[in-house]
């Protein structure tokens, strides 16, 4: 009997992990943690941002020896405490030289995680190194088109071609940057369509960061500004909770919402932090009767309907946050207080009518040898509402990791800035909820974690259920290095969470809104294999299970997800190749997996439906710090005649785009 595809994928699998088993011992692993927490994502979260962000520090590494506290924050995921503790031991033992010299201050996993993003020159050979303000940059240009086409396409009702564009400059010395980038989606006319610039100066005396164009805040706990949040809930059990970020930074991200335009900077005469910011920015929106009713974040203008709502609403913001550090011994502190004012030209129907609101939020921090305490009270005047979060993190012994927080966020809230930690959005409204995350390195070898989070909606749905909801999460984490080549990820979760429905009631003889609990389990293993010097095989399976109570009785739905990645470098050439299977029952029932794409793109992938993906990205460097980029990916459905609907509706079965592109580094 010809064997099933089922079957073969089994025995391509079970291959891969015998030659895994047999592989010659080579150099250890890499910790790509940052990846990991991707692909235990079910959100995008602020992903493409930390791309960008992590690509800027590759070029422009961070002075281990030499780089303030609010300096070394800037690396993603590095606590106050991790900061705290590298800035004691530079004072009392002297320079870091080495990354082995780093693991012991901070550990091994967080060492590695930040490595690449830091130099470890000696202070007086840096100081030699910042005098010659050496010019760094990139060149990156992309286009990107699907097979076939979308409806909206090939009928005329998106106005542009089939193409994606996207090209970005960036350079920068040890003081001063410039960024500009353009970008325009599938089905948009202009190839300009949307434009992001800036200008920035950093480091000078008491001016820590200046930003003229298009920028960023994060503050306190990111209940008021929080653009600087790049995971969300159950990435990881510890790291994310808190809101580790420079209070102003440049935006160099493609995505066409969330940041501010204007001026603001940041001065630091010791011990206080000034930033003060203005900003002008223009919205997508949709208007009725001169009341906006809601505000587009997507960025597309394509269609007429679209292209109506462009940039229909002014919004301006004003505001200063004012910092105050003490430190004495082992003790670090800092509390802080920001204001803003924002304004609309047109009254919005989510803030009742009026035209913006005054916003007010008060933070604090205070670092004891290996604890953080943390906590931030947001309050928006014209709802007068008030939003809050505090916690505290530390180190409970060697290699163990503790974190405890309680959030409260007033269901009238309002911020557009806001990326508060939550359950349910980011919006720091409408839920409250007690967290405790714990992770220990157990062995050398063996990282255990696990997490619990109990929350609740005072408004489970303000347009069906304006009555309270409440419901659970567990999730347990483990990380088992088996050997120098071989690295086991696997993650189990538990949720209990209602959502709003409409049912039907056979003894009422009539259908109204009713929470339906839903009971999801999620389980997923994956390992990564190096064969060889310049081979690398990954592998992941994933099961999801769904329970929805209705009133007429219990829907279950389920979803699996089997892949096998190539990694293969020889040279000059990359490739990565992926071959998925899936079948899922529901779009609810859907498996994401991070997928590897170009230089700066970020792809999480929703499995859902059944059948087959596949793709092929292949790198190419002919010279040093020259790129060239492709990326080919199709996915074949047994589940559907059609690919999505409306103007998006591709007429196949086995929908395939191209992605090209190159990146110049000097």
């Amino acid at each position: 009997m010809k064997p099933t595809y089922t079957t073969r994928l089994r025995r391509m699998t079970a291959l891969a992990l015998l030659l895994a088993s047999v592989a010659s011992p080579v150099p250890a692993l890499a910790f790509d943690s940052f990846e990991e927490l991707l692909d235990r994502s079910e959100s995008e979260g602020n992903a493409e941002v930390l791309f960008s962000d992590l690509e800027e520090l590759r070029q422009n590494k961070i002075p281990v020896n030499l780089a303030t506290e609010e300096r070394l924050l800037a690396l993603p995921l590095l606590s106050a405490a991790e900061a705290t503790k590298i800035i004691d031991w530079r004072r009392k033992r002297g320079p870091l030289d080495s990354i082995a010299g780093l693991e012991a201050v901070i550990g091994v996993d967080a060492a590695r995680r930040i490595a690449p993003y830091l130099s470890f020159e000696l202070p007086p050979a840096e100081k030699k190194k910042e005098s010659r303000e050496k010019l760094r940059g990139s060149v990156i240009g992309r286009v990107y088109w699907e097979d076939p086409p979308r409806a909206g396409i090939k009928n005329g009702k998106y106005a542009g071609d089939n193409r994606h564009a996207y090209s970005r400059f960036q350079a920068a010395t040890e003081h001063y940057g410039v960024h500009l980038l353009s970008d325009s989606d599938v089905g948009e006319p202009d190839i300009d369509d949307f434009l992001s610039f800036n200008v920035h100066a950093e480091r000078i005396g008491i001016l820590t960061q200046a930003v003229a164009g298009n920028y960023r805040l994060s503050f306190g706990q990111g209940l008021l500004f929080g653009q600087g949040r790049y995971f969300f809930k159950g990435s990881d059990a510890v790291d994310g909770v808190l809101l580790f970020a420079p209070g102003l930074r440049p935006y160099n991200s493609a995505g066409e919402d969330n940041f501010l335009q204007g001026a603001a900077a940041t001065l630091s005469p010791e011990p206080f932090e000034l930033t003060a910011f203005t900003s002008s920015n223009k919205l997508d929106a949709t208007i009725k009767n001169g009341v906006v009713t809601s505000i587009a974040t997507g960025g597309y203008h394509r269609t007429e309907n679209e292209l109506k709502k462009k940039d229909v609403l002014t919004q301006k913001v004003k505001g200063v946050n004012l910092r105050y550090r003490y430190r004495a011994g082992e003790l670090s502190t800092a509390i802080g207080a920001t204001w803003a004012n924002l304004r609309y030209d047109l009254p919005l129907e989510s803030l009742g009518g009026e035209h913006g609101s005054q916003l007010a939020s008060v933070e604090a921090s205070a670092v004891y040898r290996n604890v953080q305490v943390f906590g931030e009270s947001a309050y928006a005047e014209e709802s007068d509402a008030t939003s809050w979060i505090c916690g505290v993190q530390a180190d409970l012994g060697e290699g163990i990791t503790g974190v405890v927080s309680m959030r409260d966020y007033a269901f009238e809230y309002y911020s557009p800035f806001a990326a508060a930690f939550s359950e349910r959005g980011d919006n720091a409204a409408n839920e409250s909820g007690l967290y405790v995350g714990l992770k220990a390195k157990v062995l050398d070898n063996l990282t255990l974690a696990g997490l619990y989070d109990k929350f609740r909606f005072p408004v489970l749905d303000k347009r069906y259920y304006a009555l309270p909801s409440s419901g659970y999460e567990t999730r347990f984490y483990a990380t088992w290095k088996q050997n120098r080549w071989m690295s086991w990820d696997v993650m189990l979760q538990h949720k209990e969470k209602e959502e709003a429905k409409k049912q039907y009631d056979a003894d009422a003889k009539r259908s109204y809104y009713l929470p339906v609990p839903k009971i999801t389990n999620r389980a997923q293993i994956a390992l990564s294999a190096r064969c060889s010097s310049n081979i690398t095989l990954k592998s992941r399976a994933a099961f999801k299970s769904l329970r929805s109570h209705f009133i007429s009785g219990v829907e279950s739905e389920e979803g699996w997800l089997l892949y096998q990645q190539l990694n293969w470098q020889t040279g000059p050439v990359t490739l990565k190749t992926r071959l998925a299977r899936f079948d899922t029952d529901s779009y609810d029932a859907a498996l994401y997996a991070y997928e590897d794409d170009l230089p700066l793109v970020y792809t999480l992938n929703a499995y859902y439906g059944r059948g087959k993906a596949w793709f092929i990205v292949l790198d190419f460097e002919p010279v040093k710090n020259f790129n060239l980029t492709a990326k080919y990916e199709t996915t074949w459905y047994d589940d559907r005649e059609v690919y999505s609907s409306g103007n998006d509706l591709r007429n196949t079965a086995s929908p395939s785009s191209f992605h090209v592109g190159c990146m110049w580094k000097f």
